[in-house]
């Protein structure tokens, strides 16, 4: 098993476990601290075996526990999802000593990271993803937000104690899940670890899954332990995000395939703007995992007011990160000219 703390100052603010077998483990699934009683569980329909194997241990522990089932993907992350788990807790008469535990993809670590955060003021999180898009991404750094009007527009940063990441479970992904998740664990790469890159380029989506995750997992802790609130480096994350963001929200694809087009359309950009000469390289790897390099069809206006609407966007215009090279980001405002040249990149 493989441990990755993401550090604030000179403490651990969230410990992630990557290993086989980890997610139904409930004696190692919480972290050490005394005064715990109740277990508030949510989870998606299709992480109800985990879920469900998951409880039993706790219960056997002698925890007292109470699981909720939540909509699927985006449909989770809304304020009447959040406002129904509130209740929820309320029933259960949960404590600031308790904790709760959100089991699925990334839409369900989103909600129950958004809810562990504000309910109380803050109750004790642990996340257990079960896609590859949720343990190299969406689990992974704090930032927690439900939709409203927009992308992620309503939310908090606020560190999971604990991430458990099962390789066993991931291994096993249906093909779309595997692609869609790639995505996110490619930008990685992209913006940090060439190596990563290289991996997919030699093996494709065979790539081995547990060196994957490890080292995608590794360039998010890095980044976030260094700028937690996106002061500054955090946003490199974002690579792909502004344009794929946009996409996503006003067509509906998964976001794994919006965030590859949103790649797309940044190595566009970053061609132009700074002589970035793989941009053809990148948009060959992507086809090569079988996403998607051009936009479904999706009217410009309703885009471009998603991109303005944007958390991305400053005063100095829309934010956008580009790339100078393989795993050398860079952070650029840049205008609405640019931003329709990266458009009509990717077919919009």
């Amino acid at each position: 098993m493989e441990r990755i703390l993401i550090q604030s100052g000179d403490q651990a603010a969230c410990e992630i476990l990557i290993g086989e077998g980890i997610a139904t483990a409930a004696a190692s699934a919480l972290p050490d601290r005394a005064g715990r009683d109740k277990l508030a569980l949510f989870y998606q329909p299709g992480a109800e075996h985990i879920a469900v194997q998951l409880e039993g241990g706790l219960r056997a522990l002698g925890y007292q526990v109470a699981s909720r089932v939540l909509p699927d993907r985006e449909a989770a992350k809304t304020l009447a999802v959040a406002e129904d788990a509130y209740l929820f807790l309320n029933e259960f008469g949960m404590t600031r000593g308790d904790t709760i535990v959100a089991v699925g993809g990334g839409a369900a670590t989103d909600l129950g990271g958004f809810v562990g955060a504000t309910y109380l003021r803050g109750v004790e999180t642990v996340l257990v993803p079960t896609t590859l898009l949720g343990a190299v991404d969406a689990a992974i750094g704090g930032k927690t937000a439900v939709n409203v009007g927009g992308k992620n527009l309503a939310g908090v940063f606020n560190h999971p104690a604990r991430v458990l990441i099962d390789t066993d479970v991931l291994a096993q992904l249906p093909r779309e899940l595997l692609i869609e998740g790639t995505a996110e664990a490619l930008k990685a790469g992209l913006i940090a670890d060439v190596e990563l890159v290289r991996l997919y380029q030699s093996f494709g989506l065979a790539a081995p899954i547990d060196e994957v995750v490890a080292r995608a997992v590794r360039v998010k802790a890095d980044v976030v332990g260094a700028d937690f609130t996106e002061q500054g480096r955090r946003a490199v994350l974002n690579y792909g995000h502004t344009i794929g963001h946009a996409v996503e929200f006003v067509t509906g694809i998964p976001h794994g395939h919006a965030v590859a087009i949103g790649i797309v359309a940044a190595g566009a950009v970053s061609q132009d703007l700074l002589g970035f000469d793989a941009a053809a390289e990148q948009m060959e790897l992507l086809a090569s995992l079988e996403l998607p390099v051009a936009a479904p069809p999706a009217d410009r206006d309703a885009v471009e007011a998603a991109i303005l609407l944007d958390k991305k966007r400053d005063t100095s215009g829309v934010r956008m990160i580009l790339l100078e090279a393989f795993g050398k980001p860079a952070v650029q405002s840049v205008d609405m000219t640019t931003v329709r040249a990266a458009l009509s990149a990717v077919g919009i």
